[in-house]
């Protein structure tokens, strides 16, 4: 079955005998006897040698290998080389407006917010929910962008519709290099948003442990509580962030801190569990 499964393969045939579609009244075995001619001209014999019909050998794997590898090779000779196409250089834009400003600083397009703020554009301009450039670019990571951004005097404190900061923006994505330049600059780190969340809150809900860490080494509290009385703990704990509950434990967080709904850390767990206990338990088992 095996020698029959191999020359299926190799010869395009099946086993009961009938020709592949593919290759109808042995073009395929002279296509192969004219790869192993090429080959033998640029590449030498093979191992395994031929047949008494001059066909190649399938008596082992090996064959079957040595097969293969001369047709792959034969491919890469006739594939034609493919160059990448260089890319058209961008277009510096006459007049750069608000929207075409803040689009630039989320994508680093440099030129683009140098030729702005240039131009004496504003650099605190916002969307309308109300981010700024620095928002945006704190985000994405762009150190780059930021620091042209602060030359210029952007208003490092400067909040969105939401009450963010660039600090809350740049631990909700995530870019420890963009915090450490905020807070480099004197950002503040205790700033609250309108559920009265810290940037370490925020650090511990998106799972940015670096972020975290950081900010808890300049002075974060890990026992802050929110709009809702929820410590980072809580939400770390609720969303398990087991990575997250470590370090919040190494650096001290309480365990026993209740919320606004008189629920610890662990009381919190205990419920999620039993609600989701409740919905299995009580979820009707399908009828077949």
């Amino acid at each position: 079955l095996f020698c029959h499964s191999l020359l299926a393969q190799v010869t395009g045939k099946r086993s009961e005998g009938k020709e592949a579609e593919n290759f109808p009244g042995g073009v395929y075995e002279a296509a192969v006897n004219q790869e192993k001619q090429d080959d033998l001209k640029s590449h030498g014999p093979l191992m395994g040698g031929t047949d008494k019909t001059g066909r190649l050998r399938l008596d082992t794997v090996d064959d079957l290998f040595n097969i293969l590898q001369l047709r792959k090779r034969r491919r890469e000779r006739k594939a034609p080389t493919k160059k990448k196409p260089q890319p058209a250089p961008e277009t510096l834009p006459v007049f750069v407006d608000e929207d075409m400003f803040l689009t630039a600083a989320m994508e680093s397009k440099m030129p683009v917010v140098e030729k702005y703020l240039s131009d004496g554009g504003d650099p605190n301009v916002t969307d309308t929910f109300q981010r700024s450039a620095l928002h945006k670019a704190s985000f994405k990571g762009h150190t780059e962008v930021m620091k042209r951004l602060l030359d210029a005097g952007t208003d490092l404190e400067k909040k969105d519709k939401l009450d963010a900061t660039a600090v809350h923006w740049a631990c909700r994505g995530g870019s420890l290099p963009a915090l450490q330049l905020l807070l480099d600059q004197g950002a503040k780190f205790t700033s609250r948003d309108k559920l009265l969340s810290t940037p370490l809150h925020v650090a511990v809900r998106t799972g940015h442990s670096e972020c975290a860490e950081h900010l808890i080494h300049c002075g974060a509290d890990v026992n802050a509580r929110d709009r809702d009385g929820d410590t980072p703990m809580h939400d770390a704990v609720r969303i398990n962030r087991f990575k997250m509950i470590k370090l919040l434990m190494m650096y001290g967080a309480s365990l026993n801190t209740k919320n606004s709904d008189g629920k610890t850390p662990m009381e919190t767990l205990y419920s999620w569990q039993n609600g989701a206990k409740s919905i299995l338990c009580n979820e009707e088992k399908p009828t077949w």
